[in-house]
């Protein structure tokens, strides 16, 4: 039996690629927007789909760490004052996405002990977020330097 050979060149293999980076995060705005529907319109409790939030957050975490890794995306130099704006980009986002989702679409009165213990948890996920693609952005950057 003979092996079928493909001969692809540098075109075809960026084409091959694009489709994959699209349908990858195709994927996971299916998967959010699910999880959202289920959340918020079948009114399901979270334990139902825990599964599908755990993957939604593996691969958000694996996705980017890798894509910083490889080289993705390059940072000639990280500064300490755009880790920290992006650290409160971050903190502000989920912030207001907390609050909008429990007060607006769960209808629960907000007060501020619960603003506060929601905020204490994001600062905590932000941060540990932050650290991990910190990481692999410096182990990437150092890793792409040994090989140059």
């Amino acid at each position: 039996m003979k092996s079928f050979k493909m001969n692809i060149d540098e075109r075809n293999l960026s084409t091959i690629q694009k489709v994959c980076t699209i349908m990858y995060y195709l994927n996971i705005l299916i998967l959010a927007a699910i999880l959202i529907y289920r959340e918020f319109v079948l009114h399901q409790s979270v334990k139902e789909f825990m599964d599908i939030a755990n993957l939604l957050v593996f691969n958000a975490i694996v996705a980017i760490s890798a894509i910083l890794y490889l080289g993705g995306i390059t940072f000639r130099k990280i500064r300490f004052r755009t880790m920290v704006t992006i650290y409160i980009l971050f903190v502000t986002v989920g912030f207001i996405f907390t609050l909008f989702q429990y007060h607006i679409l769960k209808k629960q009165p907000l007060t501020l002990n619960f603003a506060l213990e929601k905020l204490f948890i994001i600062l905590i996920i932000c941060a540990l977020f932050l650290i991990v693609y910190g990481l692999f952005a410096y182990l990437g950057h150092k890793k792409i330097e040994k090989n140059i």
